[in-house]
């Protein structure tokens, strides 16, 4: 590890669950977020700030002035651009240590596997069923680390999922029948801070699964109105239509 890596990653390394070691898996691993809105503007900042080695960012979206409200790393002068590369942009002027790369397209059935498979742990901040319900099958088929976030009113929700057990529930064994859910939030009311309290959590689970210290498969439910977590555990579905057994 580089003296700069030392000092700047002090904090962590002085965590006992952490030190050089832990530090040194996070900064080896590979990151790639599905979607840079609320959620992934919070969780992107404060993964890149921890060191993580590489950095993928995924949204074929336009920042919109309605964004702005809760989507931390856009201004007014960001209005029209691509949320990847503007993302990307703000992210590297935090920590230069790590690679980052923006990708201006949208995930589908057809490119996920190219496009998701050197990624060690895949953040879900998508904003629509349809888009959980590919990564979900691309995290099962593939093993890998999921940690999907969503956010809507004053309700926030975390759902934790180790894919690389086949014995671990899925997204789907949490939510059966998306196809009969509404397939988007873009339209729907939010309080600001929301995506940050839910987008940090993300980032934490994200350093734990790479630490691999006390990361299971779990869900969160936080209503923000009441300032309340309820954590509800979660298991296999035997009925599930993706990884029943």
């Amino acid at each position: 590890m580089l003296k700069e890596e030392l000092v700047r990653y002090s904090r962590h390394i002085m965590l006992p669950e952490i030190d050089i070691p832990g530090q040194d898996k996070i900064n080896k691993k590979s990151l790639a977020f599905v979607g840079m809105g609320g959620l992934g503007c919070a969780a992107s900042t404060y993964c890149v700030l921890s060191g993580f080695g590489k950095v993928e960012i995924f949204d074929f979206d336009l920042v919109e002035e309605s964004n702005l409200q809760r989507q931390a790393l856009f201004n007014l002068e960001d209005i029209s651009k691509n949320k990847a590369l503007v993302a990307k942009k703000k992210l590297e002027s935090l920590n230069p240590l790590i690679r980052l790369s923006a990708h201006k397209i949208k995930i589908t059935k057809k490119n996920i596997d190219s496009l998701l498979k050197d990624s060690d742990i895949i953040l879900d901040c998508s904003d629509n069923f349809e888009t959980r319900k590919i990564v979900n099958n691309f995290c099962f088929e593939h093993s890998k680390i999921l940690i999907s976030g969503s956010s809507i009113g004053w309700q926030g929700q975390l759902a934790c999922l180790d894919l690389r057990k086949n014995s671990n529930p899925c997204y789907e064994c949490i939510f059966e029948d998306l196809e009969d859910e509404d397939l988007s939030c873009r339209e729907s009311a939010i309080a600001s801070p929301l995506v940050g309290i839910i987008g940090s959590l993300m980032a934490v689970e994200a350093i734990k699964g790479a630490i691999e210290k006390n990361f299971h498969s779990s869900f969160i439910d936080f209503d923000g109105l009441k300032g309340e977590f309820k954590k509800i555990n979660i298991k296999k579905n035997p009925n599930c239509k993706k990884c029943k057994i």
